[in-house]
Order: structure tokens, then sequence, then C-alpha cells
């Protein structure tokens, strides 16, 4: 029986498609964190997408079938990948529930949750001809929740916080030790501001939730600021 290998030392950016995960992720890189990587820039994403095409296959079978001898394997393959970088790694992951089989193998692990207005994320993603993500919008934000619950070293951040370089941003990414490159952060890289594109009543508030918890998650006054500082 094949056995999960043991993931070292990964920084995982996870979030919905269109909400801002590859400038996250450029931003991490930033702080000497090496994302494995398959798929260069494109009029979307100049920089690149940070994605590994196995971690994007591995990722559908994940939270379909959970861990099956072949989806073990498949994932040993995204592991040792990750474990060939010198000193952190970097894992993108856009369908968010599938941090929790790397957190499992995981001996130490870091995530940067970030997450948009659904307006912004459903207007972006019918520009570029998808009416909707396999996993849903609700989904992957309750997943990131769940996941800032159960990482230790992890926080939440907003896309518009990071274009709008708010200070939070900066004492977020310093307690989990991540020292980035503010100037890579253009606030003309916003392709949708204050779309009209309908959100139901649970997505609005669920994205309230994700901004408190933003707040809590980057305040050095915080419990968990004072447990990692231990």
């Amino acid at each position: 029986m094949t056995k999960p290998i043991a993931l070292e030392k990964t920084v995982v950016v996870a979030g919905h498609p269109r909400s801002g995960t590859s400038l996250t992720c450029q931003l991490v890189e930033s702080g000497g964190v090496s994302f494995p990587s398959d798929f260069e820039g494109d009029q979307y994403n100049q920089s690149g997408y940070y994605e590994m095409s196995e971690s994007k296959e591995v990722s559908k079978l994940l939270l379909k079938e959970a861990m099956t001898e072949e989806n073990t394997e498949k994932m040993n393959a995204v592991i040792k990948r990750l474990n060939d970088k010198q000193g952190w790694s970097g894992l993108k992951l856009v369908r968010v529930p599938a941090i929790f089989f790397y957190r499992h193998v995981a001996k130490k692990i870091k995530m940067v949750g970030v997450f948009r207005k659904p307006s912004n994320v459903k207007a972006s993603l019918f520009k570029r001809g998808i009416s909707e993500f396999p996993l849903s919008w609700m989904k992957n934000a309750n997943a990131l929740i769940a996941a800032y619950e159960n990482i230790e070293r992890s926080i939440l951040i907003s896309y518009e916080s990071l274009l709008e370089k708010a200070p939070h941003v900066e004492e977020g990414f310093e307690k989990i030790e991540i020292d980035f490159d503010r100037t890579i952060i253009d606030s003309d890289q916003q392709t949708q501001q204050d779309s009209r594109v309908f959100v139901t009543e649970h997505e609005r508030r669920l994205y309230e939730r994700l901004k408190e918890l933003e707040r809590e998650s980057c305040s050095k006054t915080g419990s968990r600021w004072h447990r990692f500082k231990v």
C-alpha cells in the first residue's frame, strides 16, 4: 500500500480563481519561497500562474475520491517536487478544500488565504468566458475559514487590501515570517472594480465575515500572534 510522503516546508497560497492568487504567489515568491510551475503568463496573468499541472489534477481527484491508492501516488509526485526545492516551497491551490490533504502530511506548513469581493470575482470569470468554476465561491470561501482555523501559521488577505497596500497586509506577512517586495503591488493590476453582477445575501455576508477574520488574522494583538512568537 502506498503511504503519503511527508511534506517538508511549504507555503500554500489558497483562494478562488480570479481572487488575486497569482499576485499573492508573486509576493510570497519575493520573500524567498520557490514555486514549481508549469504555466507561463498570458494577458490575464502576465507574471505566470504559479501552478503545477500535477497539483491541479490531483486536487480535483482528491476532492472527488479522497486518498485512493492512485491519488496517493499522484499526491506524492506533487510533494516530491515541492520537497526538491531548497528552503520553503510554494503551492497554489484554487480548490481550497484540497489544502487539508497536504496539511495532514505536512511537517511545516503556512497558508496565505486570499479572497475577493464575489461580484468582482464573477465579473472577472465572465470576462474570461467562464460562467462558473466547478467549486463555488461559497465553498471555497468557507474552506478558507476552516483552513485559517486549523493551520496555526495562516493569514487571510483580501485582494482589495493587497492593491490598497493596507498596513495590516505587511503585519500579516510579518506574522508568518515572509518579507515580501512591496513594489510588486500595482493597483492597475485590478481587472474588475465595483461590478454590479448579482451576488446572493449569503455571499455578501460571507465576504463580510472574511473581512472580519482578515483583521483578526493580521492583528499583532490577537492570541494567534502570541502563539507564533513563543
